[in-house]
């Protein structure tokens, strides 16, 4: 699962080839000893340490977690949590190629817009099909997919941390922000099926930093 994830935003984004992040997989031992019981509070963490011999990383994954991406048809709150994870380890790793500093917003905003946009199927061929009818019949699947993705994404949300605590507001900044910025996609692409442009914006989105893409989502 993690590495169709990895595959999948890879292809949408246009990546160079990147290291496989289920070689950077660790276990609760590590992500305690790092993280401390945050960790396992969040059930997703990527861990990062930076030293002369460049950055560290590696990502943990509850157990529990695990074991459900393991199943046929895992629930939606686990793929989210993978989605999740291999956004920050390929995005960090992206700016870490290009020498392009990342701050911890921007990780969190990415993420939110990432499973949208998994979530959506963009990049994987969801309007395939021959034939005027069946692209319409797939087109309004889409839509309702859409929707039905943004209520559980974003309407539906609950935060770890408190309102006030630093965590707990670029949390909710982020979040704030997918959410404006998924609902233009929806409005702008999505209810038009026009996914070749969809999927451009994306890619936009993905280069520019945290202030241009709080702009974007604010318009």
């Amino acid at each position: 699962m993690l590495a169709r994830i990895q595959r999948r935003l890879a292809a949408l984004y246009d990546l160079e080839p990147m290291p496989d992040v289920e070689c950077f997989v660790c276990g609760p031992e590590l992500a305690a000893e790092l993280a401390g019981d945050d960790a396992a509070r969040r059930r997703e963490v990527l861990l990062v340490l930076e030293d002369d011999d460049g950055v560290h990383v590696a990502l943990y994954l509850a157990p529990e977690v695990l074991a459900e991406l393991a199943r046929r048809r895992p629930a939606f709150d686990a793929v989210q949590l993978a989605t999740e994870g291999v956004s920050h380890f390929l995005y960090l790793a992206f700016r870490e190629r290009n020498a392009e500093p990342v701050s911890r917003l921007e990780l969190e905003l990415q993420a939110e817009v990432d499973k949208y946009a998994v979530g959506l199927g963009v990049g994987a061929g969801a309007l395939a099909g021959n034939g005027v009818g069946v692209f319409r019949e797939r087109q309004r699947l889409l839509r309702e997919r859409s929707r039905v993705l943004r209520e559980r994404l974003f309407a539906r949300a609950r935060f770890l941390d408190d309102p006030g605590t630093d965590e707990g507001e670029r949390y909710r900044l982020a979040h704030r922000a997918a959410a404006r910025y998924a609902a233009q996609l929806e409005a702008r692409y999505v209810d038009a099926g026009r996914l070749e442009e969809l999927a451009l914006e994306l890619r936009r989105f993905y280069r520019v930093g945290a202030r241009d893409k709080l702009a974007l989502a604010a318009q």
